[in-house]
């Protein structure tokens, strides 16, 4: 099993990256918010990587980060999303606000995601709610790259911002500015923000 791949981003696809390790180029398949975070670590990429095997097909998957692999293996648990549907939907919500609309149970925001109808939103939601209320099941927030995934600024103003960069509302962004201490670093106001969020 390989765990995670560390290398060169060699090529970046619609919707897969090419890692270089030894002279060896690994196809992975991720999401558009892994493949945005790798552009920016070309030369030394971290991999957090899920092997798929089936009867006519054996892939690699894999993201940025451990958590978001985490809620990747989560939605393939739900019947009727497989690999492509599960990269379809963390493609189309950033992870971290994927978790924000399982918990809160919005349908709508869900079948926004290419191949996801009513129906099948409700299910992802029903068997997915509590689980993902357990921070051992996906991991917490720790682990994200605030630095590399968001262009911190000095202000709420780009606190905003970044929030916005994740998928969230300028409304939602601004309401939970108002629980956040100001004063703090803005790094550690975007992560108290996304805990928040993610409530």
């Amino acid at each position: 099993m390989i765990d995670y791949i560390k290398g060169k981003i060699n090529y970046v696809g619609e919707d897969y990256v090419v890692v270089e390790n030894n002279y060896i180029g690994y196809k992975i398949y991720t999401s558009a918010y892994t493949i945005s975070d790798l552009n920016g670590k070309r030369e030394d990429a971290i991999v957090y990587t899920q092997m798929i095997v089936r009867e006519d097909d054996i892939r690699l998957c894999g993201f940025s980060s451990r958590a978001e692999l985490k809620v990747f293996d989560l939605l393939r648990t739900v019947k009727g999303v497989g690999t492509k549907v599960a990269l379809g939907i963390l493609s189309s919500i950033p992870y971290i606000q994927l978790i924000n609309v399982l918990m809160v149970g919005d349908v709508t925001s869900l079948t926004r995601a290419p191949g996801i109808g009513k129906k099948t939103a409700q299910r992802i939601i029903l068997e997915l709610k509590d689980k993902v209320n357990k921070a051992d099941e996906f991991g917490n927030l720790e682990d994200v790259d605030f630095d590399n995934k968001i262009n911190i600024g000095s202000d709420n103003d780009e606190v905003i911002e970044a929030l916005v960069s994740l998928g969230y509302s300028r409304i939602e962004a601004k309401k939970v500015l108002g629980k956040i201490d100001n004063s703090l670093p803005i790094e550690e106001m975007i992560k108290k923000a996304l805990k928040l969020l993610v409530k």
